[in-house]
């Protein structure tokens, strides 16, 4: 009777120790469980992360870490809306903040779309003017995003994917505007 005590009073002391151990080992994501995270975000993304071939679907890979993961929460939130990302964002296969978080860092790891989808450069001056006085003081004069307020990654991303966001952003502020 008293072995068996004493077994009970040894587990007792050894499972907080396994927990704390089990914590520990998921606290720092690993980029192969972003990896498998990743796969069903294939299909739209494309198997390298590189967004669509058309570009109306952004590039991923080399994104800032922070501010995927902050994307990621506000889709599952609704926040931030799209179906097809609330779909993936609440996906059961996603299932806790550490998901993300080994997602979000798999992402950051991968190398970006060496050929993104261009505008015309039509109107290229005035749109370096505009980034220059508007953009760069967040992105950055390279548009390399900054991690420590989670603002994205710009440079290199696709040009129809930014126009939208362009577009809505300021569709945005219009609505906002007094009459």
């Amino acid at each position: 009777m008293k072995d068996e005590h004493r077994q009970i009073a040894k587990l007792l002391l050894l499972a907080p120790l396994v927990l704390m151990a089990f914590g520990a080992s998921r606290a720092t994501p690993s980029l192969s469980e972003g990896s498998r995270l990743y796969v069903p975000c294939g299909a739209c993304h494309a198997p390298k992360a590189w967004g669509s071939i058309d570009g109306t679907i952004p590039i991923l890979a080399g994104q800032q870490r922070g501010y995927l993961e902050k994307q990621m929460e506000l889709f599952r939130s609704g926040a931030r809306v799209d179906p097809a990302m609330q779909v993936v964002a609440t996906h059961s296969a996603v299932g806790d903040h550490d998901d993300i978080v080994a997602l979000a860092s798999y992402l950051s790891n991968l190398e970006s779309n060496p050929h993104p989808v261009n505008g015309s450069g039509e109107n290229l001056r005035v749109g370096q003017e505009i980034y220059a006085h508007i953009c760069a003081a967040c992105h950055g004069t390279d548009g390399r995003g900054n991690s420590g307020n989670r603002v994205p990654r710009i440079a290199g991303q696709h040009y129809p994917y930014l126009r939208r966001q362009i577009d809505a952003a300021a569709a945005f502020h219009r609505a906002l505007a007094p009459p």
